[in-house]
């Protein structure tokens, strides 16, 4: 809180956003506003991603309002010493060390993807001296690039996200606008698509796709809604995103071990099933030898599927550590409140969003544990 400051009005964003926040003599407010004689983007959101290289920010900054002689200045946004919310990200953690930190702790999803890569490497330059080598992980790089491709296409083939409907649309468009002005962004960069999901919480993705959960869209009211779109938005941005892509790229080998070993069985049930409805020696013979085949590949993989489990599930500290940073980026645009609102609707709704690998290192819900922060941060 600053005092002997100037007097209650509008003064351009201490954060450094392309708009103007309501200072009330003693603190800022979340009240926003355009700044006066910019011209406001038409672009509608959801809508078409603009042609690449199209900036994320307003390029323009507004000049600091006149000082008022005898008392505190309200710094512009180029100044170093920002006056600040009482909210404000770095009070939550949120500095660049968090998201280093976030980024390290990604070792060990790295440790399992290469106990997957390596001896698939290895076996082939048994068979194809240097290039099968090269293979797996010219294998990985290809795959990393078609998982964090900036359309929305591998998004909608790969993880079955829509886009909304005509009632979400009307819904979405004034919280998703007022989101991006929250958080200094351009209106047509994104994309937006919905994850069908009775959670709050949608994946975070890379590329210009954000997604949103059918239960928040239909569920939570325009402010929490607003507040759970800026979370997704604080994921592309800046350095926030940075954790999340490596985390696609270095837990795309065990997710493809994950996907073989889940299907692996699936030619070998079918085959027995003719074998029986056939009474056939031939069929029996079949699928003995696919059975053994299959055990074979099964036992091969079990020390390096080990490996990338635990890899995977330490590196779910990282993918919590980006929530949090997300949950900061919107609480310095001022809408603490209502994304802690759009929680503890959630909780209170049974909606917790638990899963295996939370049970497994018997850690509260996401949820539960991102409301408690905010909870603490707010109450002081």
């Amino acid at each position: 809180m600053v005092t002997g400051g100037p007097p209650a009005g509008w003064y351009p964003d201490p954060g450094g956003r392309p708009y103007e926040r309501f200072w009330d003599g003693r603190t800022w407010t979340t009240g926003i506003r355009a700044v006066p004689g910019m011209p406001a983007s038409a672009s509608p959101w959801p809508g078409p991603a603009p042609p690449p290289g199209a900036p994320g920010r307003a390029a323009a900054a507004p000049a600091a309002r006149p000082a008022v002689p005898g008392r505190a200045v309200v710094p512009s946004p180029g100044s170093r010493a920002l006056v600040r919310p009482p909210g404000s990200a770095r009070s939550m953690g949120a500095g660049p060390g968090s998201i280093i930190v976030a980024v390290a702790m990604l070792i060990p999803a790295a440790i399992g993807a290469l106990a997957i890569a390596a001896p698939i490497a290895y076996g082939l330059h048994l068979v194809w001296p240097v290039w099968g080598a090269v293979a797996p992980f010219a294998a990985w790089v290809l795959g990393a690039a078609v998982a964090t491709w900036p359309g929305e296409t591998i998004q909608r083939a790969w993880c079955g996200y829509r886009d909304p409907t005509a009632e979400e649309h009307r819904r979405l468009t004034e919280p998703s606008r007022a989101a991006l002005r929250r958080m200094g962004l351009t209106a047509g960069r994104y994309r937006l698509m919905i994850a069908e999901s009775d959670g709050p919480n949608a994946p975070a993705v890379t590329g210009r796709t954000v997604v949103i959960t059918s239960y928040a869209v239909t569920r939570l009211p325009s402010g929490p809604l607003e507040a759970v779109l800026a979370h997704e938005l604080g994921h592309h941005r800046g350095p926030h995103a940075v954790p999340v892509l490596c985390h696609t790229v270095l837990t795309l080998p065990i997710r493809a071990l994950w996907w073989l070993l889940a299907r692996i069985w699936h030619p070998v049930r079918r085959m027995w099933a003719f074998a029986k409805r056939w009474h056939t020696p031939f069929g029996f013979l079949v699928s003995a030898v696919f059975t053994l085949a299959v055990a074979l590949i099964v036992v091969a993989s079990a020390i390096p599927a080990g490996v990338a489990f635990v890899g995977a599930t330490l590196a779910r500290l990282s993918t919590d550590r980006a929530e949090f940073l997300a949950d900061a980026a919107v609480v310095d645009a001022g809408l603490g409140p209502q994304l802690l609102a759009a929680l503890e609707t959630a909780i209170e709704a049974g909606h917790l969003g638990t899963d295996r690998i939370a049970r497994l290192l018997s850690v509260q819900p996401l949820v539960i544990r991102r409301a408690q922060r905010l909870r603490r941060h707010l109450a002081t």
